[in-house]
C-alpha cells in the first residue's frame, strides 16, 4: 500500500470517485438510446463496461490507498448522480 496522508487518500477518493460516478451515471442516457433503438447487445455491453470501471476504480482506490480512499471514492460515486441531474437538469 502507498503512503500517503490521510487527507491525500480523501482528496484522491473523492476525486476519483466523482469521475467515475459522472462517467457511470451520464453514460445511463447512452444506455437507454440503445435500448430503446434496439440495439440490445451494445447495451449490455456499455452497462458491463460501466460496472466493471466503478468496481475497478473503487477496487483500485481500496488496494493502493486504503479504506479512507474507498469510503471518499464511494461517496464521490453517490454525489456524482445528484450533481449530474442538478446540472443538466434532467433535460438529457
Amino acid at each position: 500500500m502507498m503512503e500517503v496522508c490521510l487527507a491525500g487518500q480523501i482528496v484522491v477518493g473523492l476525486i476519483a470517485g466523482l469521475l467515475v460516478g459522472a462517467f457511470h451515471f451520464s453514460s445511463l442516457w447512452w444506455n437507454t438510446q440503445f435500448f430503446t433503438t434496439g440495439a440490445a447487445g451494445k447495451a449490455f455491453a456499455l452497462q458491463l463496461g460501466r460496472i466493471a470501471v466503478a468496481v475497478a476504480v473503487l477496487t483500485l482506490l481500496a488496494r493502493l490507498l486504503g479504506l479512507a480512499a474507498l469510503l471518499s471514492g464511494a461517496l464521490g460515486f453517490l454525489l456524482a448522480r445528484p450533481l449530474l441531474l442538478w446540472r443538466l437538469g434532467g433535460s438529457r
